[in-house]
C-alpha cells in the first residue's frame, strides 16, 4: 500500500514496511476536563483560566501527558 493512503480496514497481517496513516484531532476543553479527572491531575493550569492567566503561558495548557500518548506524526 502507498504511503500516506487511507488504511482503515487494513488488518495487521495487510500492513507492511514504510504503510503509513494519518490521524488529528483538535484538543478540546472537553478532553482537557476528562483527562484531568481521569489521571487526577487537577493543576490549575489546566482547568482554571484565570489562575492560568497569571502564568508563563498567559492561558491555560492542555496535559502533557495528553499529547504524549498519541503517535507522533
Amino acid at each position: 500500500m502507498p504511503r500516506g493512503t487511507d488504511m482503515i480496514g487494513e488488518t495487521f497481517d495487510q500492513l507492511k514496511t514504510g504503510d503509513s496513516d494519518r490521524f488529528s484531532k483538535t484538543v478540546t476543553d472537553a478532553d482537557v476536563y476528562l483527562f484531568a479527572g481521569i489521571s487526577g491531575d487537577l493543576n490549575p493550569a489546566h482547568i482554571d483560566e484565570t489562575y492560568a492567566q497569571g502564568t508563563f503561558f498567559k492561558t491555560r495548557i492542555a496535559h502533557g501527558m495528553l499529547s504524549a500518548g498519541s503517535y507522533p506524526p
